[in-house]
Order: C-alpha cells, then structure tokens, then sequence
C-alpha cells in the first residue's frame, strides 16, 4: 500500500505519464509493478477528485417568501397596467374636449 500511496502523491504534484514512470523507476519499482500501479493511482486520484468536490450550499427561499413576492410583482404589475389605462383615458377626455371646443368655433 506504500508505493500506491507514494504513487498517488505523484499524481498529486501534477506529475505526467513518463514523469511518474521515470520516478517510481528510480524508487525501485519493477516494469510488470508500473502499469498495475499506474492504472490504480489513477482510479484512484480520480475517485478522490469527484468525492472531495467542495459541495454548493444554496440557500433556498421559502415557499411562502417565493408566493409573497409573486403576489407582490402581480399586484405592481397591475398597478402599473391601471395607471397606463388611467393616463389613456385622461388622453382621451383632454382628446375629446380639445376636439369638441375646436368644433363649435
């Protein structure tokens, strides 16, 4: 388990392919020992990678905030609807009165 381990930290560094053979070749290792070792360190840092990804607490908002605010942008959406039709329609008093004192002269 030791050299997997220092085979492992090799991965670790960032070391290549041909930079972890040439290292674990001076160590001592054997030719039939590489590929096995090679193979398992990677399975091996990659597991570690997906395992200890820092997870991403989201605070979520409650149901009744989220229903809130729903209603709060409905009634403002509203709001704005009416004043729009509420300056139309005093467009078209000032329209209709501007036409029927042009009208009469």
């Amino acid at each position: 388990m030791n050299k997997l381990k220092f085979c492992i930290s090799l991965r670790e560094k960032g070391l290549s392919n041909n930079e972890i053979v040439k290292e674990l070749t001076k160590h001592g290792f054997e030719e039939s020992e590489l590929d096995y070792y090679l193979k398992k360190s990677d399975e091996i840092y990659l597991n570690q990678l997906l395992n200890n990804k820092p997870k991403v607490v989201r605070k979520k908002a409650s149901r009744t905030f989220k229903s809130l605010i729903l209603i709060a942008s409905l009634v403002l959406l509203i709001s704005v609807l009416m004043g729009y039709a509420t300056i139309g329609v005093i467009g078209l008093f000032l329209f209709w009165s501007l036409i029927k004192f042009s009208s009469y002269r």
